[in-house]
């Protein structure tokens, strides 16, 4: 199928990513990405009807191991379409000793692993483990640039993995934030970087694949969980600095917006008018979007204050407000030059 134009969905995928891009090669033909799968319910209700019309995913990404990350690839796998669809290659880390069960837990027994899965219905695709080692990759005029995970954390993780127990021996929860209603946004920008866990209290989300995909007419960063204290090591090295800026159409912002993964200096490293932020909310224990992060994203020092920045998020920002209260005001918007808007098609 040919095409000249890349548009991408951010699926409603409740706290979790699934992100469907639909670009074009070098000579034109269709290229299919699919970045994580999110909840079970969300290939129950979003993923699976997106992917009728599709017969061929060309790279499908797994960025880490969460459940809102990689429950809905464990249902596509358990789903009679994966018998119509061709896959090509997958990017995946972990040493092959995972499973998820479909309630959206994270477990770690020896049954039902995902790999083995994939295998069985999809046993000539093609797997590559993904760090910074290998920093660029091309796919036919599609090109990725990789910013996480760094092989150091990658063997960390590896090194914490619990082979008797088939568990991870690291702290896979993160810790709940509580919104400021109180204070406005330019205040909490001005707030320091203070992550609740250190990178290597965070190995999961530290091992998050993240990369820039540099389509023929569109550039996007894509996140996925990742900590930023990495991304920023990880820009530098590539050049970028605050006078010379990574320019992208569009910025899916790490973690569901989470205080916790995007700092003012990384937002200094980035120059770009559209973030996305994907979360319904969160869930009953981690509310996302932070004000925090929304207010360093507006107030970023170096951003060009006459253009108009745009904050999207792929819930109704009324759906979101009922999970968890009023987090954006009409004297939120006021000041600025920004719109925080509700969209899934891009």
């Amino acid at each position: 199928m040919k095409r000249t134009r890349t548009e991408f969905i951010v699926l409603k995928a409740f706290n979790g990513d699934c992100i469907l891009v639909k670009t074009f090669t070098s000579e034109q033909e269709e290229f299919i990405v699919l970045v994580d799968g999110g909840t079970a319910s969300t290939f129950d209700r979003y993923l699976k009807h997106e992917l009728k019309e599709i017969k061929k995913i060309d790279l499908l990404v797994l960025t880490h191991i969460d459940s809102d990350h990689i429950g809905g690839l464990l249902r596509l796998f358990n789903n009679s379409l994966i018998n119509k669809l061709d896959v090509v290659e997958i990017w995946i880390n972990y040493p092959n000793l995972i499973n998820v069960n479909l309630s959206g837990q994270i477990g770690f027994d020896q049954a039902n692993k995902l790999k083995d899965l994939i295998l069985q219905k999809k046993g000539n695709v093609v797997f590559k483990e993904i760090t910074t080692a290998e920093r660029f990759i091309n796919r036919s005029g599609v090109s990725f640039t990789i910013l996480s995970p760094t092989q150091k954390i990658l063997d960390l993780l590896y090194e914490r993995w619990n082979f008797g127990k088939n568990e991870l021996d690291v702290d896979i929860d993160i810790a709940s934030e509580v919104n400021n209603y109180t204070v406005s946004l330019e205040e909490l920008s001005k707030l320091p970087f203070k992550p609740d866990k250190t990178v290597e209290q965070d190995l999961v989300n530290a091992s998050s694949i993240s990369f820039i995909i540099s389509c023929p007419d569109k550039t996007l960063l894509l996140l996925g969980d990742s900590r930023s204290e990495i991304i920023e090591q990880e820009l530098k090295k590539l050049g970028y600095n605050e006078e010379s800026p990574l320019f992208c159409d569009y910025v899916k912002v790490s973690h569901h917006g989470s205080k916790n993964n995007t700092s003012e200096y990384l937002l200094k490293l980035l120059k770009t008018t559209n973030y996305i932020i994907s979360t319904n909310g969160g869930s009953s224990k981690t509310k996302h979007p932070s004000r925090d992060v929304i207010g360093k994203i507006i107030f970023n020092p170096l951003r060009e204050l006459n253009k108009l920045l745009f904050i999207f998020v792929n819930y109704p920002i009324s759906e979101i407000k009922d999970r968890i209260g009023n987090f954006i005001t009409e004297n939120d918007i006021e000041s600025g030059n920004w719109k925080i808007e509700h969209k899934n098609k891009f």
